[in-house]
């Protein structure tokens, strides 16, 4: 039969095509032989997506199960950066499931697919900024609050300063709130992730979220303390973020200079 003589395919055919299309794609991603292959096709896919087409790939990254190979999971969050970065505020209605799937791979024990986790939430934050900033963070948030798994909280904190740093308004008023929050963190001796916590810290005050007399008055001496931590990483992170802190707030923050020299000038033959 002639191609002029086929009847076109009907919108829902094409819906089951772009499916069975994408799972053949992901199941070719766990084979090296196919990987780059695949990843080309997925990523050409993900340019080229039509409004109507959007939730349904959103739903096959979404489905995509923790038990497959890390390429598969790693390029499941590097075509939400894809995404984000071809259609921008097309996916305004979709950024809940897009937070969603991105939050299922924080806890992802290769580190590979966590950094992939950033590097989305920045092109969410970056391209899609219709909705209020809060519909990102507050998932995230939440996740740091409540998780119990380190790498989640690692990966939600990592993915929230990312996410601070490129929105054009993070609602600096809203993470002015979240601070007190932040500071329990940092203060709680089973809290693990405090390294990354600091880095959100070090992110709210680089917008402007530090500029108050009562949150320097109780973040300054936790991070003075967290320079004698037995974790390198919270040391460093603790440092740096009272160099954020210092540029952001220059005159508030000239009370504490003193107590901060010497702080950091006693750990100055810190590895």
């Amino acid at each position: 039969m002639s191609s002029k003589n086929r009847s076109p395919q009907s919108p829902q055919q094409q819906l089951h095509d772009l499916k069975q299309r994408v799972f053949t794609c992901l199941n070719k991603l766990a084979d090296r032989d196919t990987l780059a292959l695949a990843s080309a096709e997925l990523e050409s896919i993900a340019r080229n997506l039509t409004v109507d087409s959007i939730s349904p790939f959103l739903n096959c990254l979404h489905n995509t199960d923790s038990s497959a190979k890390s390429p598969v999971r790693r390029q499941c969050v590097i075509l939400l950066t894809l995404m984000s970065q071809s259609h921008g505020n097309v996916l305004s209605p979709h950024l809940s499931k897009m937070i969603s799937t991105l939050a299922r791979r924080l806890r992802d024990p290769d580190s590979a697919v966590r950094s992939a986790c950033v590097e989305a939430t920045t092109a969410m934050s970056s391209h899609i900024t219709k909705p209020p900033f809060s519909v990102l963070s507050k998932p995230l948030i939440e996740m740091l609050v409540v998780e119990q798994d380190v790498n989640s909280q690692i990966g939600a904190a990592m993915c929230l300063s990312a996410a601070i740093e490129a929105a054009p308004d993070p609602e600096t008023e809203q993470l002015k709130k979240v601070l007190p929050k932040l500071g329990k963190l940092v203060r709680s001796e089973s809290f693990r992730a405090k390294a990354a916590v600091f880095g959100v810290i070090g992110s709210v005050a680089s917008v402007g979220g530090a500029g108050s007399k009562g949150v320097l008055d109780w973040f300054v001496p936790c991070a003075v303390v967290s320079l004698s931590s037995e974790d390198w990483g919270t040391r460093k992170a603790a440092a740096e973020a009272l160099g954020k802190v210092a540029m952001a707030e220059k005159e508030l923050a000239a009370e504490y200079k003193a107590a901060c020299v010497t702080a950091l000038g006693n750990k100055r033959f810190d590895k």
